[in-house]
């Protein structure tokens, strides 16, 4: 061989050295950035389990929400009618106190009425027992 093929050989070889070394170079990128992308992967994977899982609890939230509402509900409604009820009781209990009331009342014009009547009669009748007795007695 010339020299002169012997430069451009060698510069051949230099130049295809460098060639790959950088294929080399790009090989070992590669395979960093495939284990970057396999650590991605369970990563993502990780973190689409996790999104699931809180999906599934989100949802068990939200019946679990609807559940307690609707529980809620019920309980004002029976609340509401307990109060109605003892309201109702109340004005019931109330109005028996003013009949009882109107009654003792009633009664006890009643027997007024009845004690005068008694000594409207005996009344005279007394005081003629009393005149004639302090009569006889006095005279």
């Amino acid at each position: 061989m010339t020299p002169g093929k012997q430069d451009n050989q060698r510069d051949m070889d230099a130049h295809m050295q460098r060639i790959y070394q950088k294929l080399d170079k790009f090989e070992e990128r590669i395979d960093q950035l495939e284990g970057q992308m396999t650590i991605v992967t369970k990563w993502l994977e990780r973190i689409e389990h996790r999104l699931e899982r809180l999906e599934d609890v989100r949802i068990d939230l939200l019946q679990a929400i609807a559940k307690l509402q609707t529980e809620l509900k019920l309980r004002e409604e029976k609340a509401n009618k307990e109060k109605d009820i003892i309201m109702q009781l109340l004005n019931d209990d109330n109005r028996d106190k003013e009949n009882l009331a109107q009654i003792i009342e009633g009664e006890k014009s009643r027997r007024q009425e009845r004690f005068l009547q008694i000594w409207a009669v005996l009344g005279p009748v007394i005081a003629s027992v009393l005149t004639s007795f302090f009569a006889r007695f006095f005279m």
